[in-house]
């Protein structure tokens, strides 16, 4: 069964009325599939305080590409997945003539959903993300067992998981800490939109993927 599909089977059972759902996903399965490391990104909430309605991230993401106009958040997990795809190039290479293709190939590779489904502001409440993962834990580790990712990238949601699992964990060459359960990698990283220069995220990425042996 595809991916998505078996997703939609899962958030079937965790959909309640009157209470936005958020889903995640994989951009484009067959690429994912034929990635050699397989990414999922996971992060805390989207930014939607008015939580009308029930959208998904993965067609979020889709209407991205078509119209090769990115949101900051995705430019960056774009840049860096495709960095890791292509054996990282240069930054500037990257952001080059050919940026919005290169963004697009590093998004179409991913997988992403949130800890917390419904909305929020732009700054997140950890202890209400705490809380909901803790609600939700069934949920989002059952979303990890179906995407079945080689990595799972935790953009600021680190700590609330490795609490949750209660997996060890020690830092890589670069710093970042490290830690296994269910079945993948779990890597301590920034959001993507930490404040702090793009470039030097990617070099901080680079070096801590290349750390890790990929």
């Amino acid at each position: 069964m595809p991916i998505n599909q078996e997703l939609d089977i899962l958030y079937q059972q965790w959909q309640c009325p009157n209470q936005q759902f958020v889903k995640g996903g994989v951009v484009d399965e067959d690429m994912y599939e034929s990635c050699e490391i397989k990414v999922l990104m996971l992060l805390k909430e989207v930014n939607d305080p008015e939580q009308s309605e029930n959208w998904s991230l993965v067609t979020l993401i889709q209407d991205q590409i078509r119209k090769l106009k990115f949101y900051p958040i995705w430019e960056r997990v774009g840049e860096w997945n495709f960095g890791l795809v292509q054996g990282f190039p240069h930054y500037q290479n990257i952001i080059g003539s050919f940026r919005e293709a290169n963004i697009s190939e590093g998004l179409l590779d991913i997988a992403t959903t949130n800890l917390k489904k419904s909305g929020g502001t732009g700054e997140s409440d950890y202890e209400i993300i705490r809380k909901h993962a803790i609600d939700s834990k069934e949920l989002w580790t059952s979303e990890i067992e179906i995407i079945r990712p080689d990595i799972v990238i935790c953009g600021g949601t680190f700590p609330i998981v490795q609490e949750i699992l209660g997996f060890d964990y020690k830092p890589c060459a670069s710093g970042a800490n490290i830690g296994q359960a269910l079945g993948t990698k779990f890597l301590d990283f920034y959001y993507p939109m930490y404040r702090i220069s793009p470039k030097v995220l990617y070099a901080y990425f680079k070096e801590t993927m290349i750390a890790l042996g990929y």
